[in-house]
């Protein structure tokens, strides 16, 4: 049996009050009023104001002032002189100079980009007759231990002396095997191999051997123990951000039962819900799972979602997260209201109904009032104005590398030679996050809560609660 809409009244009201109680300790600082006072602020302030100044522009088709654009290009020159500074520069940015500066440090990265496919690639051609189950059935002696010793080279990366034994083995008769002759001939000769080598080789080259020491400074290489560490570190924390979450979502369903009356739980909470496939993206890259759920049993099997919370282990990666978010709640509200859809969760399958997934759609480019972000960090001293991924994308533009790359051959190079990244940022498809940077900050940030906050909130919210008098 549904429950009548008339009983769900004192429960929504309630959970929309207690919403609005928590404070948003994560908002966006506001920006400078005018440009003068941007410009007096600093770099990041100025690219800020200038940014959204010609969002807003673009919003109205009204034309910029000149002064915006020489303000913009004088204070993106700032940044990448500071970017490229020997000390305190920033690395990352200074590889990608190197890389554009560099044809050496080019074909390296090309050859290198290959790695991980060149190297199996070699070690199944070792495998194909020096696999240790291979060899195990065939007679101690030299051939043996030739092909053993070459497997033991294969798995430890030996390129170089893997060629030269292979080179030197099938220059040999190996127990009369011509097949096996060709195979061991044919590995000295494998392009895969060679790529290897000649990638070991350049690795010795100075500018190769700078690129890489950049790149180590902010980016370990991919399995060495800093990744591996640092990417259990963010494990831990997105699972005790998500489990703090899930808690705190607890105790709102609890509060909210509370009110329901009686013994039966109406509302409870769903974990890591995945979208069915009837209405997952098409390549949109769009959120298809979702972190956690707070869900009402109406009967019959059925439930509403009445809200939705994603996690985050910082405040400052929902801007990037913001745009999937926003494509995820629009195929979900594309869903047919009569209908129902079966999710999965950490938590139990669940069929919620499509008049429920409907009023998740956006409001534009905010989020509807039953989604949220919590957060489990503490607010930022100083939140910046100008996100690391635009800070990233403007110093990645042409005419940026240009710029440093001038600066790196001793040139003094005028702001103006900047203005085409200023002149495409209005329109150019690549560089729609970065126009849109403040603006989706300020709305998902407006929408984040400190998970302690909404746990203080439901305290007291169930403090404040009338204890029904006995019968």
């Amino acid at each position: 049996m549904q429950t009548s809409p008339a009983s769900d009244d004192r429960p929504q009201a309630a959970l929309h009050d207690l919403l609005r109680t928590v404070p948003r300790r994560y908002r966006s600082p506001l920006l400078p009023p005018d440009l003068d006072a941007a410009v007096a602020a600093g770099t990041e302030a100025t690219l800020a104001f200038a940014i959204e100044s010609a969002r807003a522009a673009g919003e109205r088709a009204a034309p910029m002032p000149a002064a915006l654009g020489d303000a913009f290009t004088a204070a993106l020159a700032a940044l990448i002189r500071r970017a490229m500074a020997p000390d305190g520069g920033d690395p990352v940015f200074q590889a990608q100079v190197l890389y554009s500066r560099d044809a050496q440090v080019r074909d390296w990265v090309q050859v290198e980009s290959t790695a991980p496919v060149d190297a199996r690639a070699v070690r199944a051609a070792v495998d194909a007759f020096a696999h240790p189950g291979k060899l195990r059935d065939m007679p101690e002696g030299a051939r043996r231990d030739a092909l053993s010793h070459l497997h033991a080279l294969a798995s430890a990366g030996e390129w170089r002396a893997l060629a030269l034994e292979a080179e030197s083995l099938g220059a040999l008769s190996i127990g009369n095997d011509a097949a096996l002759h060709t195979l061991v001939r044919d590995l000295a000769k494998h392009p895969a191999l060679q790529r290897r080598i000649t990638a070991e080789a350049m690795t010795a080259l100075e500018a190769v051997r700078h690129y890489r020491a950049l790149r180590a400074r902010r980016v370990p290489a991919a399995g060495s123990d800093v990744a591996l560490d640092q990417g259990r570190a963010a494990a831990r924390e997105g699972a005790q951000a998500e489990q703090a979450a899930a808690e705190a979502l607890g105790q709102v369903a609890t509060f909210l039962n509370g009110l329901e009356g009686g013994e039966r739980s109406t509302y409870r909470v769903l974990r890591s819900l995945l979208t069915p496939r009837v209405l997952s993206g098409g390549g949109d890259r769009s959120k298809e799972e979702w972190d956690a759920a707070l869900v009402r049993s109406i009967g019959g099997g059925l439930c509403d979602v009445v809200l939705l919370a994603e996690v985050k282990a910082a405040p400052a990666a929902v801007t990037s997260d913001m745009p999937r978010l926003l494509r995820g709640l629009a195929r979900l509200a594309q869903a047919d209201a009569d209908a129902s859809f079966a999710f999965a969760s950490v938590d139990g399958p669940v069929r919620l109904r499509g008049r429920s997934l409907r009023a998740l759609a956006p409001l534009g480019p905010s989020l509807p009032a039953p989604v949220i972000y919590l957060c489990p960090a503490p607010a930022e001293s100083r939140p910046t104005l100008l996100g690391a991924a635009a800070k990233a994308v403007l110093l990645s533009e042409p005419a940026s590398l240009g710029f440093a790359c001038a600066l790196a051959n001793g040139a003094a190079p005028p702001h103006a030679s900047l203005a085409p990244v200023w002149e495409a940022l209005p329109h150019e498809p690549r560089l729609r996050a970065t126009l849109n940077q403040y603006d989706t900050a300020r709305r998902a940030r407006e929408a984040m809560l400190y998970t302690g906050d909404l746990l203080a909130a439901v305290s007291q919210a169930g403090s404040m609660r009338p204890r029904q008098s006995a019968p």
